[in-house]
């Protein structure tokens, strides 16, 4: 199984799906290749060379269990200064280096070893598997949100999202709200500050008024505090003149119990006290990302049976919040089921120079789906 785990990781590596482009076609070519021609499958088209793909094997009931794992990479901006090209697939010590394979390529090897089990040993499994392959989970999650529009998940009972989680269970996951914020004052030579509005400083300050509404100081068990960061501004003409216009984008990361809705009422709210300050100064605000805090109870009976399997395995158990978002995020509030983040693969490597995943990884958590579906 280690050979074969190393050659498909390797073949999803060679393939490019950094985003953007994404090209997640390309992959879905090489991931039906693995199996037989009459397998059920259908792709969904998003067009610009991406789609997404389900594979259903059915079972001895209508029950359906899911796993949702996502094609494409972040990118590749310093290729040069990798220790072995990010596309190649390189083996050493039993990790496989290259873009993807923590994220998340490893845990998508893991999704078709599961499949291929039960269709090259003709086992039937007792509930229906439904192996989804996503588009775009690195920027808008267009693959997971036309699947689900098009009520392609709706059947899904539970729910494996094989994120890298050190192998660790993860019952739940930061929120991420991801605001630009443009700013609008008033130009007027830098000798006379007091004809201008400065875009920059008012910026600066509705941005800080924002931040200090929020509980930073809040923990959270698993994920610890909800977080708040400037990432991208930019403004200004030239030293001597007071800039008209600025604008800045926030990541804002949350935890549980913290409603992304309020946020957004005091950053409006916020907006529009600001407008009223200062006659003159126009603030807008429009949401790139907003991607809910998720969480379950390790009471639940889906993570009891999970837990059941770790032991029975003589896997260690252990627990795990995820501060990065996954495509649950994007279908657990709309399907109100049970879900998992649970994968191959060192959570720390995502994104990272010389990301690699361990080989054995993958096959331990492939053992560990193979395991938990023939025993639900």
């Amino acid at each position: 199984m280690k050979e074969r785990t190393e050659n498909i990781l390797r073949k999803l590596v060679n393939i490019n799906t950094t985003n953007p482009p994404g090209n997640e076609m390309d992959i879905i070519k090489t991931i039906l290749g693995f199996f037989p021609e009459d397998i059920a499958y259908q792709i969904v088209d998003h067009g610009n060379n991406r789609g997404s793909l389900i594979i259903e094997i059915k079972g001895e009931d209508e029950e359906k269990i899911g796993f949702i794992g996502h094609l494409d990479t972040v990118p590749v901006p310093d290729e040069s200064s990798w220790d072995y090209p990010p596309f190649d697939g390189v083996v050493k010590d039993g990790y496989m280096y290259g873009r993807g394979t923590a994220d998340m390529k490893g845990g998508v090897t893991a999704m078709i070893l599961t499949a291929l089990y039960f269709i090259e040993n003709n086992i039937t499994p007792p509930h229906t598997l439904k192996f989804v392959f996503t588009a775009d989970e690195e920027s808008g999650g267009i693959g997971v949100l036309a699947l689900r529009d098009k009520g392609l998940l709706k059947d899904i009972s539970r729910v494996f999202i094989p994120e890298p989680t050190d192998e660790e269970i993860g019952i739940c996951e930061k929120g991420a709200l991801w605001l630009k914020i443009y700013a609008k004052g008033r130009a007027s030579h830098g000798s006379r500050p007091d004809l201008g509005i400065n875009a920059i400083e008012k910026l600066y300050e509705y941005i800080y008024r924002l931040k200090g509404t929020m509980d930073l100081e809040k923990e959270h068990p698993l994920l610890g505090k909800s977080s708040f960061a400037i990432n991208m501004i930019s403004g200004g003409v030239k030293t001597n003149i007071i800039p008209e216009r600025a604008e800045a984008s926030v990541d804002i990361r949350t935890i549980p119990g913290i409603d992304h809705d309020e946020i957004l009422n005091e950053a409006y709210k916020i907006g529009k006290g600001m407008e009223e300050e200062n006659p003159g100064l126009s603030i807008e605000i429009s949401i790139e990302n907003n991607r809910p805090s998720l969480s379950i109870d390790k009471e639940d009976g889906f993570i009891k049976d999970i837990v059941n399997s770790y032991k029975k395995l003589s896997y260690p158990v252990k627990f795990k919040g995820l501060n990065f978002y996954t495509d649950a995020s994007q279908l657990i509030p709309f399907h109100n089921i049970p879900f998992v983040i649970l994968g191959p693969g060192e959570e720390n490597m995502c994104h990272q120079r010389n990301e690699r995943t361990s080989i054995e990884s993958v096959v331990r958590m492939a053992k560990l789906y193979i395991f938990y579906i023939i025993n639900s």
